[in-house]
């Protein structure tokens, strides 16, 4: 697991503005991820212990990747959404 900051996030975030990958959910935290590409494939989750953010990826890389940034903002929303159906 890596843990998510602006900073880790920045670089990831600008190649996946390029690399405009296909997300689809699995299911709250857990994504899959396709290169439009390459067709290659990745499953992204996330975790969230008290304050920090955590994400995983099934690629190769050893930081935060495009895969992570690009589930981000889906995240988001749907936990948003969580969040307000049981307020």
């Amino acid at each position: 697991m890596l843990e998510i900051t602006k900073q880790s996030i920045e670089k990831a975030t600008a190649k996946a503005r390029i690399a405009k990958p296909l997300v689809k959910v699995i299911e709250f935290r857990r994504y899959s991820v396709t290169n439009r590409e390459t067709g290659a494939t990745y499953e992204v989750r996330f975790t969230k212990i008290g304050n920090q953010k955590f994400g995983e990826c099934t690629c190769p890389a050893t930081k935060i990747c495009y895969h992570i940034s690009s589930c981000l903002p889906i995240n988001a929303v749907l936990a948003s959404q969580m969040h307000t159906a049981t307020a």
